[in-house]
């Protein structure tokens, strides 16, 4: 099923609505961990945060005014998260403060904005292809996921999938028209494959 994000916010402020609570986790449960994992946390101060971020947002989205003039949904979710991973952080610098095992370490990570976007751009595109993946054929989407997910060439898929190399490019062109259209209904842009 199809739900644009601004439609997902308003259904899981019924916190009954498992389906909607489903697709929201499924949805952003992923983002949230690899944003913190991105950021340097360790695997499970990364599902702690995760964890913290989903009980917070249970509490939360009922009051929660989805405006885009004041950064919507993304701008808050990403505060939330920052707030957290920040939070372990500064406990962390305070524990090793305290056992005097601080030490000055050069940062050459991406910046959390760069790391942000990019997880909040890898995650719904991510999203958006396994909803196209149910709106065309097997064999269109094969030879999409062939091409463009695994960067082989069209002669493999056409051999693998029996099709000729018009039909390839053609499956390529549609199911990627289908996910940009996706991706543009979330506000991202630009995606890749041509």
């Amino acid at each position: 099923m199809h739900t644009t994000r601004a439609s997902l916010l308003v259904r899981i402020k019924d916190p009954n609505s498992t389906a909607a609570w489903s697709e929201f986790r499924d949805l952003y449960a992923p983002l949230i961990y690899r944003y913190a994992r991105r950021r340097g946390l360790s695997r499970d101060d990364a599902d702690d945060v995760r964890s913290e971020c989903y009980k917070a947002i249970v509490q939360q989205i009922r009051t929660f005014d989805y405006d885009k003039t004041k950064g919507g949904f993304k701008a808050w979710l990403r505060t939330m998260v920052d707030r957290r991973v920040i939070d372990l952080f500064r406990k962390k610098r305070e524990q090793q403060a305290n056992s005097g095992a601080l030490r000055r370490i050069e940062d050459v990570n991406p910046s959390p904005d760069e790391v942000w976007e990019n997880e909040w751009r890898h995650q719904h595109l991510k999203h958006c292809v396994e909803q196209v993946r149910g709106e065309v054929s097997r064999s269109t989407f094969q030879a999409f996921s062939m091409v463009v997910i695994e960067g082989r060439p069209v002669a493999e898929a056409c051999d693998e999938l029996g099709m000729t190399p018009n039909q390839v490019y053609k499956a390529k062109a549609r199911t990627l028209r289908r996910v940009r259209n996706r991706m543009a209904e979330f506000g991202c842009q630009d995606v890749a494959g041509d």
